[in-house]
């Protein structure tokens, strides 16, 4: 499916993912921005390689929703394999999840689960590329606010997490430890078409 984007569109969606950019990267997160599911699947090869693995773990919403960013992954010769419990996703190196929108205010990923497992890989992996329809960043918070309420409405609701960056914690003296409870490394991909 081609889709026709006006120069305006263009460049809002340029300076939407440039101020995304600004706000989280200064957490150590890369943002990447692909055309299409071709151009994604080489990434999310890169980022497997880069840690040291010949594998990655997905979740079901991520699964269902861009199978053939899945199946243009497994071409690239990446075992995938699809979160079965909490416990399954606990310290594997690297997990693929879908971000329903990102904000571009806060530097956030909303991630919207239906399932216990599938929340557990964006909140357990190691590694984690949290991927995005580009046409679904939104400039704020208070347009993220109509997309939680709809998600809190829905029947059997959802796991619903606004994400920014890697785990961070820090103690009494205030000693910042990256990736205690959660991702050490977190990783942003938009696809301009994700669903082709």
């Amino acid at each position: 499916m081609t889709v026709t984007i006006t120069p305006a569109e263009a460049n809002r969606t340029a300076a939407l993912i440039g101020a995304f950019t600004q706000r989280i990267s200064p957490l150590g997160v890369e943002v990447v921005r692909a055309a299409g599911i071709d151009e994604a699947a080489d990434y999310l090869l890169r980022v497997v390689q880069e840690a040291g693995q010949s594998s990655a773990m997905i979740s079901g919403e991520l699964r269902s929703t861009a199978p053939q960013l899945i199946g243009a992954v497994r071409k690239r010769g990446i075992e995938i394999e699809e979160v079965t419990t909490p416990e399954s996703a606990l310290d594997v190196p690297v997990g693929f999840v879908l971000g329903m929108h990102a904000v571009a205010e806060t530097g956030s990923v909303l991630l919207a689960e239906s399932t216990l497992a599938d929340r557990a890989v964006g909140e357990l992996t190691l590694t984690c590329v949290q991927i995005v329809q580009t046409e679904t960043l939104l400039p704020g918070l208070d347009e993220a606010g109509a997309v939680l309420r709809r998600l809190a409405l829905r029947p059997n609701g959802a796991y619903t997490t606004l994400v920014t960056g890697p785990s961070r914690t820090a103690d009494i003296e205030m000693s910042l430890t990256v990736g205690v409870q959660g991702p050490g490394k977190v990783a942003v991909l938009f696809v301009d078409e994700l669903y082709e």
